[in-house]
């Protein structure tokens, strides 16, 4: 639902601009003109007013459709890979911050 109230809201605002820049009558420009504007100020106003309704619209998207997805062998295999070299770099990272801390172990050795 929140994505029909978004969507309408924005759609409200692109019409309301779009109606009153057609007034303008700037000649052969006035719809092009009214188009732009109207795009770009019903996403500022979609953007900085209806920004719970936009960020509720995007999760209940995000649920319908691609929420419960299952992942494939391959793509198991891919993300275990992954996480393995992620693993590895994180602790080569942290033996050498230890051992730029303790320099004098490694003289001792």
């Amino acid at each position: 639902m929140s994505v029909l109230k978004y969507s309408l809201l924005r759609l409200g605002a692109f019409f309301i601009v779009f109606a009153a820049c057609l007034l303008l009558d700037l000649g052969r420009f006035t719809v092009l003109y009214a188009l732009i504007v109207g795009l770009i100020v019903s996403w500022a106003v979609g953007y900085l007013f209806f920004n719970k309704l936009r960020l509720q619209a995007g999760e209940q998207l995000a649920q319908r459709f691609g929420g419960d997805r299952k992942l494939g062998a391959a793509e198991q295999h891919d993300n275990a890979a992954e996480d393995a070299q992620a693993e590895d770099f994180h602790e080569e990272q942290e033996r050498a911050r230890q051992q730029s801390r303790n320099p004098q172990d490694d003289d001792a050795r």
